[in-house]
């Protein structure tokens, strides 16, 4: 199991929540708080804060196995950008490209980094983030002076993310807006089906409150969601409040006053350290530790030279685990490698001497070999040709074939019988031709073809035009085998 802590810092209040996770699911152990003594000197008020950041940390049942923590929204831009499926893997590739035109800064010098928002058959939108290096860096010094290394560090509202893996069977498919006041920016996100769709932060907070000009925030917050129904269909149905206002009736009757959405505060898993009026205070902190348990890819600035050191730490402490099962892996599949090839190789031994049978039987020589067999095949049968040496066919060839081109002849009844070796037989032939002397040179044409032995001529008689009707038998003696290329092809 692994203890997560995401850690909410301000200038005011440091709020901590120590998520444990597990492979079947997670649980919200502590929530912890401390606050942040006014102090009028700089280093004072950095000790002071060290010293809350230690508390909460100390809070816990034992130190975390990972901490979280965010970058302010006012450090950073957030933008949504649409891009074609197509070049979703390359997104990385082509987002500086398209924010450069966005920035108020040089994207050369900026941490860029997305999450997917929404997805079609043809368009990827993407929620991204580019936050020049000098802030990345300032943050992450602030939070090792404090002795804190985060593994993630998110950015702005974005953060609230996490609530969509934490809260999901709450929230279901609505679109919600989460709104926090801080001391001197506010974070507005919207959560669509647990997905932020739409984040931005807001200059003026609390102090806005407390000076009295509460119109101006009203104003920044309308213009905002003005901004959201813009850029996004799904209307919201309902305002979660949380952070340091969430617990006050008043703020949440003025937010619906305000923005005509309902508003409720932010309702957290129940956990030791906070209760039921604190809980919501602990929504940046909850929605930080749940990135754990988030299975999509979410924005994150520890990105090249400010990856996280704790993370290869962690991969060279478990080097050994890592060597151990990619070597079971290998293993595992050479294994199942050599399972196939025996396999394989019983099959082809099998198959073999199949292909040697047949090919003895029918070609005269075994073939162990596809290409053997396909030579001896090549090179023609060895087997007597099982069809007859001259059959019917023949015979009509023969006839057409020997009756001079000069007489005019038509068949009336043909009848052919030959044995079924196409040795011996005979056909009789009743036609039509123009004299007794035609008849006679038919006779001695049939005579010359080496299968018709013995020609017999029968009666003749005179039919319509003076023409004459004969009738001829003929003995069919065939006992070398014939030349007709036609039937061995």
């Amino acid at each position: 199991m692994s203890l997560v802590l995401g850690l909410d810092i301000s200038a005011r209040v440091v709020r901590g929540a120590f998520l444990r996770t597990a492979f079947r699911g997670s649980e919200m152990e502590q929530y912890a708080e401390a606050a942040v003594p006014y102090s009028a000197e700089a280093e004072s008020e950095q000790d002071l804060l060290r010293a809350a950041v230690e508390q909460v940390i100390a809070a816990g049942a034992r130190a975390p196995d990972r901490i979280m923590a965010s970058l302010n929204g006012d450090a950073a831009s957030l933008r949504l950008v649409d891009l074609p499926v197509g070049v979703e893997k390359k997104a990385a590739e082509v987002l500086p490209g398209e924010l450069e035109a966005m920035l108020p800064f040089g994207v050369d010098d900026a941490i860029v980094d997305y999450q997917v928002v929404n997805r079609d058959d043809s368009t990827v939108e993407l929620m991204a983030v580019a936050a020049p290096r000098q802030n990345v860096s300032a943050c992450l010094r602030q939070l090792q002076e404090l002795g804190v290394d985060p593994r993630e560090l998110a950015v702005g509202a974005a953060v609230f993310d996490g609530l969509g893996a934490l809260l999901f069977e709450t929230l279901g498919e609505r679109t919600v807006l989460v709104i926090d006041v801080g001391p001197t920016s506010t974070d507005f996100a919207a959560l669509t089906n647990g997905r932020c769709t739409f984040a931005r932060t807001i200059s003026g907070g609390m102090d806005l409150v407390e000076s009295g000009r509460r119109a101006l925030l009203a104003a920044s917050l309308k213009r905002t969601l003005a901004s959201y129904r813009a850029q996004r269909s799904q209307e919201p149905s309902l305002i979660l409040l949380a952070g340091e206002t969430a617990p006050m009736e008043s703020a949440r009757r003025w937010l619906t006053e305000q923005l005509g959405i309902e508003c409720e505060a932010a309702a957290l898993p129940v956990a030791p350290g906070a209760d039921e009026e604190t809980l919501p205070k602990f929504a940046k902190a909850a929605a930080l530790a749940a990135r754990a348990i988030s299975r999509r890819k979410q924005i994150d600035l520890r990105q090249g030279e400010f990856a996280s050191k704790a993370a290869a730490s962690e991969i060279r402490k478990h080097s050994r685990l890592i060597l151990v099962s990619a070597a079971a892996i290998m293993l595992s599949f050479a294994i199942s490698l050599f399972a196939r090839y025996r396999v394989a190789r019983a099959e082809h031994v099998q198959l073999s001497a199949v292909l040697a049978e047949v090919s003895q039987d029918l070609l005269g020589e075994e073939a162990r070999s596809a290409a053997h067999a396909r030579d001896l095949l090549t090179m023609g049968p060895r087997i007597d040709d099982p069809l007859p040496r001259f059959d019917a066919y023949d015979v009509l060839e023969a006839i057409s074939e020997q009756i001079p081109e000069d007489i005019q002849h038509d068949t009336r009844r043909l009848l052919i019988e030959i044995d079924d070796e196409g040795d011996t037989g005979r056909f009789e032939i009743q036609g039509t031709l123009g004299s007794i002397a035609e008849r006679d040179r038919l006779v001695e044409a049939l005579q010359e073809h080496r299968c018709f032995a013995e020609v017999e001529k029968g009666s003749i008689s005179t039919a319509v035009e003076d023409r004459k009707d004969y009738k001829i038998e003929v003995k069919i003696r065939c006992e070398e085998p014939s030349s007709r290329s036609g039937k061995e092809q």
